[in-house]
């Protein structure tokens, strides 16, 4: 290896950072940048980053911390995957230095052992902040014994990432370092896989020159195609497979499985032990895809030529729990020989209003939380539209707006937009800072109200932005910890929002609102409205219990 890795890493990175990290400061964008990188295959949105970073201050020397099921990520409010299949947990150290030091591994030995001590309680942990604390908490909740009582996989994976322009020899000190720390997990944990990962300047550089834009030559037995260049095809089993499903490591191929629809039900399922059955059980006298509705795959583009089918950008918006039972059998059973086909409708599409149609009547028969739908409703996309005049740019579909290299710090998740909402509008600042997606779920019709000013969000957002970047400030000078601002930062976007009586929902609220937080929000209204919430949390006894509770918010709406 030579400095020329180094070199070319810097020089990628100085364009990553110049387009979608700016704004960030320079440790937080190098991190966002590693977790692009190590995480690529699961295509996280920006909500879904933003949960697996552990903050600054008392991060236990962890810098991110992802736990997976079956591809789909998991968190606080997410419940365990039962039965799990694989199952992933991603812990990141990185560092914007040019060589691997023992230290960073020592951290990651020590966070080990705090989530793996389980007599060990987590409210005890108060070195740590308290996303720290909810990383550990979730892997225990979560990986619990109803998980671990059905068939599954753990691989815990280690991820130590920087600039040097080698790996550490098999020899050396911070090597034998990560080997004990495998041994110890292994010791806990002794039916999981253990790996350390340590991501120098040329792995790290492979991966962020890797195209995001992805294109599948899928080999078809038959096909008919239209106009409009969608193709209906036959295509077999096994290759539908390997090109699709499966990753270069065997694992499984998630990121062309359309995001609001990745709930895999598990192969207790009754309708997929019926595939799982007829897979595992071929009656050669009939067909797979005489007995299955197939596939269908939105795409950008699907030229066919000859016998094979050239998919750009695919996603596969319908057929989800065959997939995963396709990819089962196809990594446990000999199928070579299988020459069975499924049916696979491609359409190209490049009007959003239609593809959006086509995921949620494809999906229409199979329960689908409503939920995983909601990006495809009409009060998403006018949102979408209404925040751009802002220079926000709106998440509601995975990976569209990184593909177009906007700024991470401009654009807007749907779920931090929800916890705004529901803080400054609704005034529940105790269910965004506690259980957001809970709240949503149980109030979809309130959180996205297509009666009101699609302004409301927007006030709610630029306001929720710029008390953040108060609170942030006030944290890097020392002045409030993690966990304050944590906690009290929802309240206080709920009391700015209060000054124009958001919560009428008038006309003429949300119009003072706009001219007002357009420009910056007065420090002095800031900061009053921060003293006032602060003061109300510590004489609560200043945890996050308190933070998540009805009294704190009644206390603070009070005032």
């Amino acid at each position: 290896m030579s400095e020329h890795e180094v070199r070319l890493l810097e020089a990628k990175y100085a364009v990553w950072k110049s387009e979608q990290g700016a704004g960030l400061s320079a440790s937080k964008a190098f991190e966002r940048f590693v977790v692009e990188q190590v995480l690529r295959d699961f295509d996280l949105d920006s909500d879904e980053v933003v949960a697996g970073d552990l903050g600054g201050g008392d991060d236990g020397g962890v810098d991110a911390v992802y736990l997976f099921m079956s591809g789909k990520l998991i968190t606080l409010e997410t419940p365990a995957i039962v039965p799990a299949g694989p199952i992933e947990l991603h812990i990141i150290q990185a560092k914007e230095e040019k060589s691997f030091k023992e230290t960073p591994v020592t951290k990651l030995e020590a966070f080990a052992k705090d989530l793996l001590s389980y007599n060990k309680p987590v409210d005890t942990m108060t070195y740590l902040n308290s996303k720290a604390q909810d990383a550990i908490t979730n892997f225990r909740e979560k990986y619990n014994d109803e998980v671990m009582g059905h068939p599954h996989s753990l691989t815990v994976h280690f991820h130590y990432a920087c600039k040097a322009d080698a790996i550490p020899g098999p020899k050396d000190k911070i090597t034998v370092r990560s080997e004990n720390l495998k041994a110890y997990v292994k010791s806990i944990l002794s039916s999981a896989e253990v790996k350390f990962t340590f991501w120098n300047a040329k792995q790290l550089h492979d991966s962020a020159k890797a195209p995001v834009e992805s294109t599948v030559v899928l080999p078809v037995l038959e096909s008919f195609s239209t106009d409009d260049g969608s193709t209906v095809c036959l295509v077999k089993l096994t290759d539908y497979a390997d090109r699709l499903l499966t990753k270069p490591d065997g694992e499984m191929q998630t990121r062309f499985l359309e995001p609001n629809v990745r709930d895999y039900q598990g192969p207790k399922n009754p309708v997929n032990q019926q595939i799982k059955t007829t897979l595992e059980s071929p009656t050669y006298s009939e067909e797979f895809w005489w007995l299955n509705n197939g596939i269908t795959i939105i795409a950008d583009e699907c030229p066919v030529n000859g016998h094979k089918a050239t998919v750009k950008n695919p996603e596969i918006v319908n057929g989800l729990q065959t997939s995963h039972e396709v990819y089962r059998w196809r990594k446990t059973k000999n199928s070579e020989f299988d020459k069975r086909a499924i049916l696979v409708k491609i359409i190209v599409s490049h009007d959003e209003k239609t593809r959006s149609k086509i995921i949620k009547s494809t999906n229409s028969q199979t329960k689908v939380d409503d939920l995983n739908l909601l990006a495809n409703e009409p009060i998403q996309e006018s949102i979408e539209d209404r925040l751009r005049l802002y220079g926000l740019y709106y998440d509601r579909k995975k990976g569209e707006y990184r593909r177009l290299k906007k700024p991470l710090k401009d654009l807007v998740g749907m779920g931090t937009l929800a916890q705004a909402f529901i803080a400054v509008v609704l005034q529940q600042p105790d269910q965004s800072r506690g259980r957001p997606q809970t709240y949503i779920k149980k109030n979809q019709s309130l959180v996205y109200d297509e009666k009101i000013d699609i302004d409301f969000y927007a006030a709610s957002i630029l306001i929720d932005r710029q008390v953040e970047a108060f609170l942030d400030a006030k944290e890097k000078a020392g002045t409030m910890t993690a966990n304050f601002v944590r906690d009290v930062r929802y309240y206080v976007s709920m009391l700015i929002g209060k000054k124009w009586n958001l919560a009428s929902k008038s006309s003429q609220s949300v119009a003072d609102a706009m001219k007002a937080v357009i420009k910056p929000i007065s420090e002095q209204d800031l900061e009053t409205a921060t003293y006032a919430t602060v003061k109300v949390y510590q004489s609560l006894g200043a945890t996050d219990k308190n933070a998540k509770s009805t009294e704190m918010r009644d206390q603070v709406l009070a005032i």
